[in-house]
């Protein structure tokens, strides 16, 4: 098993650097576009200039995407309307958590917040390992079984030990930044931006920069989309596996992921823009028709099935996809395995 993570892990971080990468050149490309019809087309083909203007710009799109990531964090609890919960209002919930954090060697505990919804949900959210949160739905806590529970939180922790939580808002951040320079591409293309220079050539390279300005306008906002989806399928492969390394219960894991597959429950309030940092997408399709399996191209999360598959194929041999799920009732340990109480609002 061992063996196998660690080239997941390789293989994700890989495919992410390539990933945001990408995304970078993507705006460097729109930024340069930009430049041309709003100033000309000798801005940018002159040396000296164009090279000015991209410094600006990549200085610009750093600055936004830093302050972006910085915000992300707290817009995030907030579309979701968590609440953080003390360790009064929630013991066994807050003694869940801490098994895993115990397991997972983080010297700092993530905060635990909840949402109050009856569709059985998690995130995690924060810049680093020392500003980080859990959030968790009061369908969750309701409705699993204690060890699956665990593995949830287990997931969650996983997010935020493989720096996920910091690379997906960073990808987030940088797809929209893509999404606002080709929006602005169209405004300045619309109004007729960048024609101050028709002279030697000039009209024929206005030409050429409207015409990528139009492809950027068009193309961009889907590379984003993709950019931003594929980076966060890849992380919830990864934080499934880990959660199973780190508690030594993939079976729990599995069978969490498999109760949530039966449950078609959806969150009543989500935001679009922080889909992706759920266990299970808000809005996820698991049908196996012509129109969920397009959805799905789209999805910011590989479907539930998928993410089965996946651990099953990971863990062969100690992992039965197929048994009956475990019921609420006593642990095999004399704990109780049903849900704990939900916190008190």
């Amino acid at each position: 098993m061992s063996v196998v993570y660690d080239d997941l892990i390789r293989e994700n971080r890989r495919r992410t650097r390539l990933l945001l990468a990408g995304a970078f050149a993507v705006l460097l490309v729109l930024a340069w576009v930009l430049m041309g019809l709003l100033l000309g087309p000798d801005a940018v083909t002159d040396p000296a200039t164009g090279f000015g203007i991209t410094l600006v710009g990549v200085g610009a799109a750093l600055l936004l995407t830093f302050l972006s990531t910085r915000s992300g964090p707290t817009l995030a609890l907030r579309a979701a309307r968590a609440r953080q919960v003390s360790r009064e209002e929630a013991p066994q919930l807050h003694r869940l958590l801490d098994e895993v954090c115990v397991s997972a060697g983080l010297a700092t505990r993530p905060e635990l917040y909840v949402v109050d919804d009856p569709a059985p949900n998690a995130f995690a959210t924060g810049t680093s390992l020392e500003d980080a949160h859990i959030a968790v739905t009061t369908g969750l806590v309701e409705r699993l079984p204690r060890y699956e529970l665990r593995a949830v939180l287990a997931h969650e922790v996983a997010h935020i030990v493989n720096d996920d939580v910091r690379t997906v808002t960073l990808a987030v951040a940088t797809a929209g930044l893509v999404a606002l320079l080709a929006d602005l591409i169209v405004r300045v293309t619309w109004f007729g931006g960048g024609r101050r220079d028709r002279r030697d050539g000039g009209g024929q390279a206005q030409a050429i920069l409207l015409v990528l300005g139009i492809l950027g306008a068009v193309l961009a906002p889907l590379a984003a989309r993709i950019i931003r989806f594929a980076v966060s399928r890849q992380r919830e492969y990864l934080a499934d596996a880990t959660a199973a390394e780190v508690l030594r219960d993939p079976q729990s894991m599995v069978d969490a992921l498999r109760r949530l597959q039966e449950d078609d429950a959806t969150l009543r309030r989500f935001e679009v823009a922080t889909a992706h940092l759920w266990f299970e997408e808000p809005n996820a399709t698991e049908g196996r028709g012509g129109a969920a399996r397009m959805a799905r191209r789209f999805a910011t999360h590989p479907s539930l099935e998928e993410r089965v598959a996946r651990l099953a194929q990971l863990n062969a041999g100690t992992v039965d996809p197929t048994r009956p799920l475990r019921p609420y009732g006593p642990g095999p340990v004399g704990d109780e395995d049903g849900p704990p109480p939900p916190p008190r609002g």
